[in-house]
């Protein structure tokens, strides 16, 4: 499944988190912004022989230690000068101003008010310049916290320029916010822990950062929202470099797509979605409490397994729930079900890429559903075909040949192992062994 349709319902359900990093500063300052190098460069200027401390600390424009330790050099020499490394900084940012290449995306957070945003920048072109008056409210170490907040909620992660001497910049603030966490760290960790989050003009560099994203994958490693983690990046991705993305942190990778292709696509699916969100959670509420079942009708349809999904991971319903779970088990059954009856050539389809949707959110590995789902994978398989044979799939080989990589590590290994002595179609072994 498009994975803008589980965004966009995130959207709608008022459960979106935007979390970005320099690379959206520097986008919508139509690249002014500094990345944090070029800031440290910057500050070396600052100081007496600073030319020659920034070609010790990066030589031929490399860094010869973490940034956050070269910080900490230049920390120490900007004290002996009577200088303050943080207040420096902070003179720089406060220069810079959004360019044209803000326009799609302060459209987009003026029209959705209700969007929470993490940052690790220190600049305030959230709340300045990007939205319109009073349609913000901002957080951070320093900051009263507000308790009527207004539109878009904005949460400094590492300081802002507000309060120069608590923005995170050397390693010691660094080991500081990690090893005494307060509650605006707890926040940030809750924020990510209930929303659906687009990671978006960052990298994985942080150590904070890659800290809280392994204590929420380790906190939900069966749960339908363990991926509720986008990641968002302008270049291809490597196949193995996902895989090591979902393994480690949890991450679904969104490649070769800028920041406002990226709003587009989301803003383009939400316009077609939004007014199934509230009819769907009113739909499987009574369905999960055991009240109502869903109709064959409905579960024919191709996008209701989709809505099904999007509207558990939006509400923060968590899969290993045994209502949830005996659910799951009843929908695949019935869907396989389907297959077996007269012209049933859509269900095939349908069939195929529910499993690769379900198989690409969470790991279904030593969970209740792994039996339902295996013998589905192979009612799936077994009515595959890579040539249009009578009586079997192309179009669902199709799907399994090109969701075969979102699917999670665990589930590819998963499905190797039961298929191995299966003695199943050539096309099978070509999905499987991509």
């Amino acid at each position: 499944m498009d994975p803008y349709y589980e965004l966009a319902y995130a959207l709608e359900s008022k459960s979106l988190c935007l979390f970005v990093g320099t690379g959206f500063s520097m986008h919508i300052t139509n690249g002014k912004a500094p990345n944090w190098l070029e800031l440290l460069q910057k500050c070396c200027k600052k100081i007496a022989d600073g030319d020659e401390l920034s070609e010790q600390l990066f030589p031929d424009g490399k860094p010869i230690m973490p940034l956050e330790e070269c910080a900490s050099v230049i920390k120490v020499k900007m004290d002996v000068q009577g200088k303050c490394l943080h207040t420096e900084i902070s003179k720089i940012i406060k220069k810079v101003k959004v360019g044209s290449n803000a326009k799609v995306t302060k459209d987009f957070l003026n029209k959705f008010p209700y969007l929470k945003a993490i940052t690790t920048n220190y600049d305030l072109l959230f709340e300045s310049e990007l939205l319109d008056k009073d349609m913000s409210t901002s957080y951070s170490s320093g900051y009263p916290v507000s308790r009527q907040p207004k539109g878009v909620e904005i949460y400094h992660m590492h300081g802002s320029i507000k309060y120069p001497s608590k923005m995170v910049v050397t390693a010691e603030d660094y080991f500081r916010f990690i090893n005494k966490p307060d509650y605006f760290s707890s926040k940030v960790q809750t924020l990510i822990e209930e929303n659906t989050t687009i990671i978006m003009g960052y990298s994985l560099g942080d150590i904070n950062f890659k800290s809280i994203l392994n204590k929420l994958r380790t906190n939900r490693q069966h749960d339908i929202n363990r991926q509720h983690l986008f990641f968002l990046s302008r270049s291809k991705v490597d196949g193995l470099l996902k895989d090591y993305y979902d393994r480690t942190y949890g991450l679904r990778v969104i490649d070769e797509t800028d920041i406002d292709i990226f709003i587009k696509n989301i803003s383009k699916k939400h316009k077609l979605i939004k007014d199934r969100v509230s009819k769907s959670r009113a739909l499987l509420i009574p369905v999960l409490e055991g009240t109502q079942k869903f109709t064959d009708s409905y579960l024919k349809k191709r996008e209701s397994f989709f809505e099904i999904l999007s509207t558990l991971s939006s509400n923060g319903i968590i899969v290993s729930h045994s209502n949830v779970v005996n659910f799951l088990k009843d929908v695949l059954k019935r869907k396989r079900g389907f297959t077996g009856e007269s012209g049933a050539w859509n269900q095939y389809v349908h069939l195929a890429s529910w499993l690769v949707q379900l198989g690409a959110i969470m790991d279904i590995s030593e969970t209740p559903l792994e039996e339902i789902y295996l013998a589905a994978v192979e009612k799936s398989f077994d009515n595959m075909s890579k040539r249009q044979v009578l009586g079997l799939s192309w179009e669902s080989f199709n799907i399994w040949k090109q969701g075969w990589q979102h699917l999670t590590y665990q589930n590819r290994v998963m499905i190797c192992s039961y298929v191995k002595d299966k003695n199943l179609s050539e096309d099978v072994d070509e999905v499987i062994e991509q």
